[in-house]
């Protein structure tokens, strides 16, 4: 068996805007299943150069996604039964398709099911806006108890590091800024690494005041937006209900399932969508009561006239054309009624 895991995702924004309903999933599904239909090129290339490829595989209960990462350059080789390597063998116009299937819940949820070979969910955000013109600003969705966790917990250590070259005050405020700018001075390679601990020294008084001061470091750290900075942060105390000992890493703090599944299967394209559908079906029925506890309910019906049918080129091609329907327009305003320039002055 192999591990895989959803992860959990909202689509908060869209174009710059709290969506207030639900995101038109299912319109970007059919746009999609029509544009393969007709033999529009689906290809996206985004900034920095990596091809991506979106392909609708269900609507119902809710619309799936598939987004390829397509590669043609720097592919793995692959080996005999006596290990002697050889290329990958593609035939001519064959690509490398690396696959993540997203599906669109309720509540404006996404789930991502991702082996973590294929694109990441951002990377699905810069398809919509690239070939659809749709901006979503997706935030992860969090487990329902960290913040009461983290409420109860009378914490004793506090420890995190990250390379030491992303090091800079700028990612943080306050106390936070003080610390990695003093750090910085210090290193400029290798892994910077801090551990905070209220220690066994001390009054009754110094603790607690230690304590609040390692809470407001923890506080700053989860509400800054720098996070993917750092390979590790842990919080560790007592929980002041149970006794327990609570080790919290806050960088996993988002709500993710872990699964098993059959890697045969997922080595053959048609089984591994099938299963992947059920998958995501699966996860949206378990987690419904959890996403309804806990995230905000979504009134009304998608707008679908917000997605555009799909050309060729998507977005950038539709820009282009404006752009240079905004420059004839502009030229037009220059020249008199019948094309001859207007001479001013």
């Amino acid at each position: 068996m192999a591990r895989r895991s959803v992860q959990f995702w909202r689509i908060e924004q869209l174009n710059e805007a709290d969506p207030g309903r639900p995101f038109p999933a299912r319109r970007v599904a059919e746009v999609l299943k029509k544009a393969q239909e007709a033999g529009t090129d689906r290809h996206f290339t985004s900034a920095d150069g990596t091809v991506l490829l979106a392909q609708a595989v269900a609507t119902l209960p809710y619309p799936v996604l598939l987004l390829d990462r397509v590669r043609d350059t720097n592919l793995p080789s692959v080996g005999d039964a006596l290990g002697r390597r050889k290329p990958l063998p593609l035939a001519p116009g064959d690509h490398l398709l690396e696959t993540t299937y997203f599906a669109f819940l309720k509540r404006n949820v996404m789930a991502v099911l991702t082996s973590g070979n294929g694109p990441r969910a951002s990377r699905m955000g810069e398809y919509l806006d690239g070939m659809l013109g749709l901006e979503p600003v997706l935030v992860p969705v969090v487990r329902e108890d960290i913040e009461e966790i983290l409420a109860r917990l009378e914490v004793s250590r506090f420890e995190f590091a990250l390379p030491a070259e992303r090091l800079s005050g700028k990612l943080m405020e306050g106390e936070w800024a003080d610390v990695l700018d003093s750090a910085s001075r210090l290193m400029n390679q290798g892994t910077f690494r801090i551990s905070l601990s209220v220690g066994r020294a001390g009054s009754a008084d110094d603790k607690r005041r230690i304590r609040a001061r390692i809470q407001r470091l923890i506080d700053l750290f989860r509400q800054a937006g720098s996070v993917e900075h750092f390979d590790y942060v842990v919080a560790e105390g007592k929980d002041s209900l149970t006794g327990d000992r609570e080790v919290v890493d806050l960088l996993k703090e988002r709500f993710i399932s872990h699964i098993e599944v059959d890697p045969d299967v997922f080595n053959d394209p048609q089984k591994s969508t099938a299963e992947a559908i059920a998958i995501l079906n699966k996860q949206a029925r378990d987690n419904e009561p959890f996403f309804a506890r806990t995230l905000p309910d979504v009134k009304g019906a998608a707008d679908s006239s917000l997605v555009p049918d799909l050309v060729a080129g998507g977005m950038a091609t539709v820009r282009a054309a404006l752009a240079a329907a905004r420059v004839g327009e502009e030229a037009g305003e220059s020249r008199d009624g019948s094309g001859h320039e207007l001479v001013r002055g």
